[in-house]
């Protein structure tokens, strides 16, 4: 065993994981971190009661109508995540001199943090038992079918489905891959655009199309095989879309479907810290990436969900 005054913080590979970025995950896009102090605490969950029209008016030297904020409160739990890698000495002396061994390990480590942290929101973020406003599409009424569905439509009315719900539009889009294939096909979309000389159809053409601030295309893939069985590659987001709000400049105190609350515990505002210490007994140096966070649907209906988008 190694011993534990020997395990110290690495900055340099901190800064790395920090650093490191995978376009194929969108976790971060539909519950924005929150970086917090506390592994947990509560935080506040606004009512409709922050809609209502009040009385604003004031007689000279009278008091001004005080309104009481319609507060609830839920709390988060910041569970740790963490992964580490051994480096044997014989792999570091064997490594080609344009390899960091040590980086690579980190981005690797990190890079599964990421991928786990992704199927977790996606589980959360397509459960139609939370997310209760939702459909499940089926034969014609899927996207994939160019005869009879009509996804700019559906889109924009469930628009105001959110916007009464939340008095936000909904401002960011997310669509798995296998959904975002068929919608750059899609004859009512390709219409939009025969006019413009666009050779193909791409995320920034579907976001304006849409009319949303955001829109995300979600292609990571999983691994569902168990260790040592054949692989089985499937999509973490499924065939399925969800509309949602998440705001610009995320806040405690602004709504949003999710957040991850991501405990600091000593690291920075990304929420990753890395850890190097050396075990004789292996003759390694052990790389350890470790993360805290908790993703919660914070207002569930700020967004709309549809299942079996595409066939």
């Amino acid at each position: 065993m190694p011993d534990i005054s020997m395990v110290h913080v690495d900055q340099a590979l901190t800064e790395v994981s920090i650093a490191y970025r995978n376009s194929q995950y969108v976790a971060d896009q539909i519950f924005p971190r929150i970086p917090v102090t506390k592994q947990s605490n509560k935080y506040f969950i606004y009512s409709k009661e922050s809609f209502r029209a009040v009385d604003d008016a004031r007689r000279p030297g009278a008091r001004a109508n005080e309104i009481d904020w319609a507060l609830s409160t839920d709390t988060y739990f910041c569970e740790g995540h963490a992964l580490a890698q051994a480096i044997p000495d014989e792999l570091r002396a064997n490594a080609d001199q344009a390899i960091d061994v040590d980086v690579d390990t980190t981005e690797t480590l990190t890079d599964l943090l990421y991928l786990q942290r992704e199927i977790v929101v996606a589980s959360k973020a397509t459960d139609s038992s939370v997310i209760t406003q939702s459909t499940t599409l089926s034969g014609t009424g899927q996207w994939s079918d160019y005869t009879n569905s009509d996804p700019l439509q559906a889109v924009e009315d469930q628009k105001a489905t959110i916007q009464k719900q939340i008095g936000q539009l909904p401002n960011s889009l997310l669509v798995s891959y296998p959904v975002f294939k068929s919608l750059r096909n899609h004859p009512k979309i390709v219409d939009r655009f025969k006019y413009a000389q666009v050779g193909i159809v791409q995320p920034d053409h579907l976001k304006s199309v849409f009319n949303v601030d955001n829109f995300f295309v979600a292609s990571a893939v999983k691994n569902t095989a168990k260790e040592g069985a054949a692989d089985n590659l499937d999509y973490v987001w499924g065939k399925n879309a969800i509309l949602f709000f998440a705001p610009p400049a995320p806040g405690r105190r602004t709504v949003s479907l999710g957040y991850s609350f991501t405990w600091l515990f000593g690291a920075n505002t990304g929420g990753f810290l890395v850890k190097r210490y050396r075990d004789e007994s292996r003759t390694a140096d052990i790389v350890e990436v470790q993360l805290y966070y908790d993703g919660k649907i914070v207002a569930a209906n700020a967004a709309y969900l549809w299942l079996s988008a595409v066939a």
